[in-house]
């Protein structure tokens, strides 16, 4: 079908108008009351889905390292951010004071994420009505609820989600400025706070800054755009210490030019949309969202009309923004990472907002509400299969360490020895299983340690190799050693001749789903 075919179709389904308000206009006193309560309402549903299950998934590499850099001395976490992980710090700086109170169980330390979200999503609803209507605000934020993206960031205990919210009250925030007929100074000064902000919680959301600059170009107000831009590099100056900090430690993401994360798969499904079915029911209303938005201007252009907005000194097109949001910032990264290794799925976590955006827009202008309604159905069914699937047991690249640590919380006793293999990819290793689940590792011997995460200028323990702490063994009967199993792979062997030469033989053997315990006993 051509796409005159296929716009010609959904125009049959309903007029594709937006039906604005003049800025000029008071907005009704019950709207003024509704829509903040739908963006609460919303939004506490947003976090409590997202809350929900969130303690079943094992914690991985990545969610114990938030963990054992939260649990450092303040001391200790600076010293470490002046060597790695400086894009995380702020995250991680809330986050010790989180774990102090509230303790560093899965639920615990995934429930702020889980908040983040429905601050999100409540955004979404406030961002919608002010640059559209009313109903474009509720779909958007029934759709924001329950996206793929959304969902899992919302049960991850990294600063992800955060930065998202940041993004997206930032974005209100600037819609604010261009709205007001009198601006007050303090609000470029919060506006600059707000950019800020975003670089400390994680470097790579300034990349919002590029959706803005498209908000300011595609308002007509005389000095708006200086204005801006004066904003933003006063932004730009409060980061500087996180810039120049993750600048210097740009070699800690140089793994990941080994990495597949440029695939189609990856840009196309699980970056934002989870699944194939998802992927596939988003991407082409979002498709069609910037396809009848292109036509509307065109014939709003043809009869010499505005057509990118119902009023453009003040209101830019939601469609452009979110388009650029979504879009832009993945295309920016991109060509970055053709310089050096940028690129990662997470990273663009907080341009979910604006899939939920163009989705909505869309479906709010179709007439029929029961099309519109099967249609919001259809993006909730499919988005819901990543949904459950974020929930299961493995849900975190595959890690297993919580069942890790139930076979050694029952089968080993005080006093035997651990071992861990080292061979693996650090987020990976299962010492990590020790350090994100310590009850269940009480009172063994910890063989190959030489330092505590907190003394090192890493995230991790500093460890000898095997052959170097040989005398440690002595007088332990029992080792137990704990090994990654690459995907249907065999695990790594790590100096299993070194036991085998001082006597140990394997006595038992658990398998879980990517690793493999080894119980050694020696006569």
């Amino acid at each position: 079908m051509s796409l005159e075919c296929g716009l010609a179709t959904l125009g049959r389904m309903g007029p594709i108008e937006v039906t604005e308000r003049p800025s000029t206009t008071k907005t009704p006193r019950n709207s003024r009351i509704g829509i903040p309560f739908l963006a609460v309402t919303l939004g506490v549903l947003a976090t409590a889905i997202s809350a929900l299950g969130s303690w079943i998934p094992s914690l991985w590499g990545d969610e114990v390292t938030s963990i054992l850099s939260a649990e450092r001395s303040l001391p200790s976490l600076f010293r470490m951010l002046g060597n790695i992980d400086a894009v995380h710090g702020t995250y991680y700086l809330f986050l010790h004071f989180w774990v102090g109170a509230f303790g560093a169980s899965p639920f615990s330390v995934r429930f702020p994420s889980a908040i983040a979200v429905g601050i999100v999503v409540a955004g979404v609803v406030v961002l919608a009505d002010r640059l559209v209507d009313r109903r474009t605000a509720v779909i958007a934020g029934i759709i924001a609820v329950l996206l793929p993206r959304v969902t899992y960031m919302g049960e991850e205990a990294r600063g992800y989600a955060m930065s998202a919210a940041c993004a997206v009250w930032v974005t209100i925030l600037l819609l604010h400025i261009i709205r007001s007929e009198r601006v007050r100074r303090r609000l470029w000064v919060l506006y600059a706070v707000g950019i800020a902000l975003g670089a400390y919680i994680f470097l790579f959301s300034t990349l919002i800054v590029v959706t803005h600059l498209v908000m300011v170009l595609l308002v007509r107000r005389p000095g708006l755009l200086k204005r801006w831009i004066l904003a933003v590099a006063g932004g730009v100056v409060l980061a500087l210490p996180v810039i120049v900090y993750g600048i210097a430690e740009r070699g800690q993401i140089a793994f990941l030019a080994d990495r597949n994360s440029t695939d189609f798969r990856t840009l196309a499904v699980t970056q934002w949309f989870g699944n194939d079915a998802a992927a596939i029911v988003a991407w082409s209303l979002i498709a069609a969202a910037a396809a009848v938005a292109v036509v509307r201007f065109v014939r709003a252009r043809s009869a010499g009309t505005p057509g990118a907005s119902p009023d453009p000194a003040t209101r830019p097109h939601l469609v452009p923004v979110a388009f650029v949001w979504l879009v832009g910032s993945a295309g920016i990264l991109l060509v970055a990472n053709a310089i050096h290794p940028v690129y990662s799925s997470r990273y663009l976590s907080f341009a979910i907002p604006a899939a939920a955006l163009l989705i909505g827009w869309l479906i709010a202008r179709i007439e029929s509400k029961w099309i519109a309604a099967a249609l919001t159905v259809v993006v909730l069914a499919t988005s819901s299969i990543s949904y459950f699937s974020e929930r299961t047991p493995y849900a975190k690249n595959g890690s297993d360490w919580a069942q890790v640590a139930d076979v050694i919380l029952h089968n080993a006793r005080p006093g035997d020895g651990i071992l861990f293999d080292e061979g693996s990819r650090p987020s990976q290793r299962l010492r990590l299983a020790m350090r994100g689940y310590p009850q269940s590792f009480v009172g063994l011997k910890d063989i190959a340690l030489r330092s505590y995460w907190w003394q090192t200028l890493n995230w991790r323990d500093s460890t000898y190799p095997l052959s170097a702490v040989t005398g440690r063994l002595d007088g332990v009967t029992t080792v137990w050693m704990l090994e990654y199993r690459s995907p249907g792979g065999s695990a790594h062997t790590y100096n299993l001749t070194t036991l085998a030469s001082l006597g140990y033989t394997v006595s038992q053997t658990f398998s879980e789903h990517s690793s493999v315990i080894l119980k050694f006993t020696k006569n």
